[in-house]
């Protein structure tokens, strides 16, 4: 977890330092974790790294990471809500492909969270557990 924030907080700090206000796309892959059950802890990895590439590349670039089996945090920098949703619409479309190649359906979900200067790196983190809290909360009910 110290890494991820580390690594978080080493794009945020570049991005305030050049002007740019992050915007966060997290993209849940809800049953991701089901590929690790299934076809083993390898395949995961690399379902992982196919979606993470697949965020980068519907948002021209910016920095994404995985977060857990289910979760892909993407760093939008500068994005205003339209273009934001546009990337969501894009991955909404082009997500459920990619699962199909390691055998299962995928619907995924996204939350957009705002930087918050005062709370920083801490603050997104608590965001995170926030949305993953509700999700439980969702699955219980």
């Amino acid at each position: 977890m110290d890494d991820f924030r580390t690594q978080l907080g080493a794009v945020i700090d570049d991005l305030l330092a050049r002007g740019v206000v992050p915007v966060f796309m997290v993209v849940d892959l809800p049953g991701a974790a089901q590929i690790k059950k299934v076809r083993g802890a390898e395949s995961l990895e690399q379902f992982k790294q196919s979606a993470t590439n697949a965020v980068t590349s519907a948002s021209s670039g910016c920095d994404a990471f995985s977060y857990g089996d289910e979760r892909i945090i993407a760093i939008l920098g500068g994005f205003d809500r339209l273009k934001t949703f546009a990337v969501a619409d894009k991955l909404r479309r082009s997500l459920p492909f990619l699962a199909q190649s390691y055998d299962f359906v995928l619907q995924p979900e996204f939350d957009i969270l705002e930087y918050d200067a005062a709370s920083g790196v801490a603050g997104l983190m608590h965001q995170l557990v926030a949305i993953r809290n509700r999700d439980d909360q969702r699955d219980i009910a």
